[in-house]
């Protein structure tokens, strides 16, 4: 097949014209303590992250001397967000609260509130994210839900009598799993996968 301009114009345009990097959003909950999770106008600081990745570990078997792929284990990589930071340090101080939650004060100490990793009501200290793909439409396209994540990398900021740009960090996430839907164009209404 000959290839041609105009029939890769008219396959992108099909399919809305590609799907941009720049539209989406992130919402971080904290299942736990409504105060740790991120409101709708902090959410708006998280300038990038992923779309979390899908991975099945070959499972090698050897037989007659060669070794024979087969399917293993589904295994889910860690997940980074990055946050721009504003001068109130409100969204570094609500994960430095989470993860002082998990593992106790800075100073080792360790209480039913800091360090214990369920809560007095038996909730585990964990939280979910929400990723949504946004078309140039401005409708929802796809969205990825991270479930029971918990902080487990807070990167630093570094700072320079040089440098002239705003402060931004990263925040890695440990999770078990991630669930999918795809958005109507129509009626917005997403249909997660269970897992």
């Amino acid at each position: 097949m000959a290839f041609t301009v105009s029939n890769f114009k008219a396959n992108m345009s099909a399919g809305g014209g590609g799907a941009r990097p720049t539209l989406f959003t992130v919402s971080i909950q904290s299942s736990f303590d409504a105060s740790l999770s991120f409101s709708d106008n902090e959410s708006i600081l998280c300038k990038a992250t992923s779309i979390p990745a899908a991975n099945i570990a070959a499972l090698p078997l050897n037989y007659a001397g060669r070794a024979y792929k087969w399917n293993g284990f589904r295994t889910f990589d860690n997940w980074t967000v990055t946050v721009i930071n504003d001068e109130t340090f409100g969204q570094r101080n609500k994960i430095m609260e989470w993860m002082r939650r998990l593992s106790g004060t800075m100073s080792g100490d360790r209480t039913q509130k800091y360090g214990d990793h369920a809560s007095a009501a038996g909730i585990f200290k964990e939280g979910t994210a929400t990723i949504q793909q946004l078309g140039t439409d401005g409708l929802v396209k796809q969205t990825y839900k991270i479930h029971n994540m918990w902080p487990t990398e807070l990167a630093g900021i570094p700072l320079d009598w040089s440098s002239d740009a705003v402060e931004e960090y990263a925040v890695t996430f440990a999770y078990d799993y991630w669930t999918h839907g795809m958005s109507s164009s129509t009626t917005n209404v997403v249909d997660l996968d269970t897992p």
